[in-house]
């Protein structure tokens, strides 16, 4: 086990990861890690995050609220259902 000092750096505290340990992780510079504290110390842990924008269809039609469709529909059912006073075709 190596030992590591925790050190300031603006308003956070940093600890380094000794470069043979990250190598070992796969860990490389950029790599989002997950902290989470367990009892009195902490794991380190590769985040396991989504791409942004990376959902399936199934998940994007999850995510729409029904009742701010039906608001949405009510507010422009006068223009929906306009007659056409110029070229709009």
């Amino acid at each position: 086990m190596q030992t590591v000092k925790i050190r300031q750096q603006g308003g956070a505290m940093i600890i380094t990861i000794p470069k043979d340990v990250a190598a070992d992780l796969g860990w490389a510079v950029g790599t989002e890690v997950a902290v989470e504290r367990s009892g009195e110390g902490l794991n380190l842990k590769p985040a396991k995050r989504k791409a942004r924008g990376a959902f399936t269809v199934a998940e994007l039609l999850q995510q729409i609220d029904q009742d701010e469709i039906a608001a949405f529909n009510e507010d422009v059912k006068d223009f929906t259902h306009a007659v056409p006073k110029g070229k709009e075709y």
